[in-house]
């Protein structure tokens, strides 16, 4: 999260689903189980909002890597 708010990646997002996606890709990166469901629920979003905000971080952390 913390990398994310340093290159203004969460400017213009729903907290709450900025909050699932990055807990969704810490849990795929410790091999946790849990669910995008799950996750969805607990954050009140839809799983395609945490989908998209997942995809999206990816994508901007990785440019922040190769710069």
């Amino acid at each position: 999260m913390s990398k994310a708010i340093r290159r203004e990646i969460p400017a213009g997002r729903d907290p709450m689903g900025l909050a699932a996606s990055v807990l969704y890709l810490s849990s795929l990166s410790s091999d946790e189980k849990i669910t995008q469901a799950h996750l969805a629920k607990a954050a009140g979003v839809t799983e395609v909002t945490l989908r998209k905000g997942a995809k999206d971080l990816r994508k901007e952390l990785s440019k922040s890597i190769r710069n």
